[in-house]
């Protein structure tokens, strides 16, 4: 068997180069297959808004998809998504189509609940328009997502240009873990009350400070800032912008002086007590029972007393307000009222029991319009406009009359008894406004008119300013010619007996009842039984005589 000849080395590599030369053309046209596709696709920027997020706050990612102006075919966006690991945040499905060279700009929204650095992957997956073929890109986007910052919630109510106004700051903290070290400030030249301090704020919880501007008139932006620690130890600060429109200062004090009304229930109590007095009759013997109910009932005294009612129709509080009262030339004491709010209304009462004479009492109520004045210890800087506290004073005035009484017969009506007795029923009314003491009316006599008991006197009592008492009174009267019935009234005011002296008429068209007459009937049983008993006697002092005779 004859043997092959051996290929030489170099006949080999020859063999070897030409067969590398027929299938070199093959091998580029797979790899440029598999590699590159007709749609080539790309993220040409990716953006974050807000550039520092933090917990619970929603996250934007901006994604911008490009193709390429070399493409040989166009694409179609199928979707894009924004992927942590296995889980889609947030997706776009279907946002548009692209041509060669041209862009479009996807937003994913999502948040996180938890801080810490967040690796993610955007997903865009598209269809070429040539060969049918989906093209998926992917790009690595990493955000580090800190914890919320506390919650502010600033407002300021009822602001007034160049007054102290109150700025209300409400922390919270959202967030698991607690803050500390919170500093609240007001930023800019207008803050008064410029900075707070809270040591820690608990997960979920609120807290409030005050603070304070002095605004200038119209909108103005006011900046209040927070520094604090989050539970890692860094310290941040966040921000909140309110707009504040304060109208300018409008001061408009009210003195109103007025007599002091008496009370209530006093004055209510002592005309009921009054009647049942009345209802009590005769029964009291004239013992005034009237007026006894009524003094348990009445209230105090107040005719020699005013109030001084001092109202804020301004918009800005009044601080240290004092009214100082005189009467005519004479000071009467001080009072101090303190404090009023827009809206408000503070009284006083101002005893004139050492006033002897009327006169005109005059009020004057001096005050501080509130936060006008120096800043003091505060931390602001105090301008010049600003360190001048804005006094201000109103006045009132009321003419006072000294207090009298005077008793008035009133309300009579006029009544017979069975018996022929008159009875005359009125009111004691005061027709003053100083309560008189000891009043008595007791009845009168004239011709035809005689006092009889049991209502010959009637004792009032004490009957307080503008009040009434009742009374009642019994009287003999020839009814077929009395005319006028006298009734005489005494009392006492400021320690000196009055009399007044007051004339009734008399009801000619009142009669009084009939007597019944004739007959031994009409005797009654006291006649009847005397005769009775005077019969018996002669009738066994008859025999008595006979024998006696014998």
């Amino acid at each position: 068997m004859r043997r092959q000849p051996a290929i030489s080395p170099a006949r080999a590599g020859l063999v070897l180069v030409v067969a590398c030369l027929v299938l070199a053309p093959a091998a580029p046209a797979l790899g440029t297959a598999a590699a590159v596709p007709d749609a080539r696709l790309q993220f040409s920027s990716v953006a974050t808004a807000p550039a520092a997020p933090t917990t619970g706050e929603p996250v934007t990612v901006s994604a911008t998809v490009q193709l390429s102006a070399g493409s040989a075919a166009t694409a179609e966006i199928e979707r894009v998504l924004l992927r942590n690991d296995s889980t889609t945040l947030a997706r776009a499905v279907g946002p548009g189509s692209l041509s060669q060279g041209d862009s479009l700009t996807v937003d994913l929204v999502t948040s996180f609940a938890e801080r810490g650095q967040k690796d993610l992957t955007l997903v865009a997956v598209a269809n070429s328009s040539t060969a049918n073929e989906t093209v998926r890109i992917e790009r690595p986007v990493t955000l580090v997502v800190r914890d919320s910052p506390p919650g502010m919630d600033v407002t300021v109510p009822d602001p007034v240009a160049g007054v102290e106004s109150r700025v209300a700051v409400e922390l919270s903290n959202p967030n698991a873990d607690a803050v500390s070290d919170l500093e609240v400030t007001i930023e800019g030249d207008r803050a008064v009350r410029k900075r707070a301090v809270v040591p820690t704020l608990a997960s979920g919880t609120t807290t409030s400070v005050n603070l304070s501007i002095r605004p200038t008139a119209g909108e103005q932006t006011l900046v209040v800032a927070t520094a604090y620690t989050t539970a890692t130890g860094e310290r941040d600060v966040t921000r909140r912008r309110v707009t504040v429109d304060a109208p300018p200062l409008r001061e408009d004090v009210g003195v109103a002086v007025t007599r002091v009304p008496p009370p209530e229930e006093g004055g209510g109590n002592a005309n009921v007590a009054a009647l049942l007095g009345g209802a009590a009759g005769l029964g009291g013997g004239g013992g005034g029972g009237g007026g006894a109910l009524q003094e348990e009932g009445g209230g105090e005294d107040t005719s020699e007393r005013v109030q001084v009612a001092v109202t804020n129709f301004g918009n800005a509080p009044l601080e240290n307000v004092v009214v100082r009262p005189h009467a005519g030339d004479r000071r009467l004491p001080r009072q101090y009222v303190g404090r009023l709010a827009p809206g408000e209304t503070g009284s006083v009462q101002v005893d004139l029991s050492t006033v002897e004479s009327s006169a005109t009492v005059v009020a004057v109520a001096n005050y501080t319009v509130a936060g006008t004045g120096p800043a003091g210890s505060r931390d602001a800087d105090v301008r010049d406009a600003d360190a001048r506290a804005r006094q201000g004073r109103a006045r009132g005035s009321f003419e006072f009359r000294q207090p009298a009484g005077d008793i008035r017969v009133t309300d009579v009506s006029l009544s017979f008894d069975d018996d022929g007795t008159l009875r005359i029923s009125g009111n004691a009314g005061n027709i003053g406004t100083a309560p008189v003491d000891g009043v008595v009316v007791q009845m009168g006599s004239n011709e035809f008119v005689e006092p009889a008991y049991p209502g010959r006197t009637y004792f009032v009592g004490t009957v307080d300013g503008s009040e009434f008492a009742p009374f009642e009174l019994t009287a003999d009267v020839d009814a077929a010619n009395a005319t006028e019935l006298p009734v005489r009234v005494t009392y006492v005011v400021d320690g000196e007996e009055r009399t007044r002296e007051a004339t009734l008429p008399f009801d000619r068209d009142l009669e009084p009842p009939e007597r019944k007459r004739g007959g031994l009937l009409s005797l009654g049983i006291a006649p009847l039984t005397g005769l009775g008993v005077a019969a018996a006697l002669l009738v066994v002092g008859a025999p008595l005589v006979y024998l006696r005779r014998r």
